[in-house]
């Protein structure tokens, strides 16, 4: 795909998605592709979900670690209502006197169950990870950060129940991230099976599924600590796809950059990350052995 024709999914998804300008921005930021912001389009049965202008905002203020203000009507992109009818979520969105049904205490429970279980899933999956990382010996030091290692916080979902509720409930942990101090990019690909084999043998153990994708390996320069882009998720290099027209994405064999993407250092403070592995230092933890305790 050339340019022109990804320009064309921007415009393609900014049209069906009726995003903002900003919103494109955001996504772009996020590392977020048109088809995949077509895909989030909330399908008429699932009415629990948020339009992705409002997911997109959601996820940006995350990112930023502060709130996004909400857009404005004369912000939203101007379509015919003849091609494009408004669909029966959006408009009963904005419909707060409608009666609905409240989340029940035991439903709040529940959520909150889920969401820390799978936290404590995400746990082990780093272990597990870091483990096998560590048998490389270009591989100086792993750090988990970001929401698999910080304690969860309390938000108004995307769940259209708790959100029309407005009942926060513990922010829902979707991936693992890892900054791993690599001393030869050469072996990416290696890496990538390693993590691949890690994460079928905690499914084999213990029956935690955790996908590849799920598991960010953010790699970093042991001398300077500058980051240099992400491990690859892809099987082959270059792939074709429209991620792997970000500039300089692919110069290294596997070494992935995302458009937009900055890396935050004060992401891997000692406050807001869990050192898991240091070469030199005392054994990485055995994630096989010395589970993370997982509530509930």
């Amino acid at each position: 795909m050339n340019r022109d024709e990804l320009n064309g999914e921007w415009l393609k998804a900014k049209r069906l998605c009726r995003l903002s300008d900003d919103e494109v921005r955001m996504a772009r930021e996020l590392g977020i592709g048109p088809r995949a912001l077509i895909k989030n389009i909330p399908n008429p049965k699932e009415r629990w979900k948020a339009p992705v202008g409002v997911w997109i905002r959601e996820l940006y203020a995350k990112k930023i670690k502060k709130p996004v203000p909400a857009r404005s009507i004369a912000s939203r992109l101007i379509v015919d209502p003849r091609e494009y009818p408004p669909e029966p979520e959006f408009e009963d969105w904005s419909r707060e006197s409608r009666d609905f049904d409240r989340p029940t205490h035991q439903e709040i429970a529940d959520e909150n169950e889920l969401v820390v279980r799978r936290q404590g899933e995400f746990r082990i999956a780093a272990e597990y990870v870091a483990a096998a990382l560590a048998q490389f010996e270009a591989v100086q030091k792993i750090v988990l950060f970001g929401s698999a290692a910080l304690p969860l916080e309390e938000e108004i979902p995307r769940f259209r129940k708790f959100r029309r509720a407005g009942q926060p409930i513990l922010h829902e942990c979707k991936d693992v991230d890892l900054a791993v101090w690599l001393a030869d990019l050469t072996i990416l690909k290696s890496l990538q099976r390693a993590r691949s084999q890690a994460l079928n043998d905690l499914f084999a153990e213990h029956e935690i599924g955790v996908a590849h994708h799920q598991v960010d390996v953010f790699l970093m320069a042991p001398e300077t600590d500058t980051y240099l882009g992400r491990l690859c998720n892809f099987g082959e290099c270059p792939k074709g796809k429209p991620e792997c027209l970000v500039r300089d994405c692919g110069a290294v064999k596997f070494l992935r950059q995302i458009e937009g993407f900055t890396f935050h250092p004060d992401a891997l403070s000692s406050a807001k990350s869990i050192t898991l592995f240091e070469r030199g230092a005392s054994a990485p933890r055995n994630s096989q052995d010395d589970l993370w305790e997982i509530p509930f």
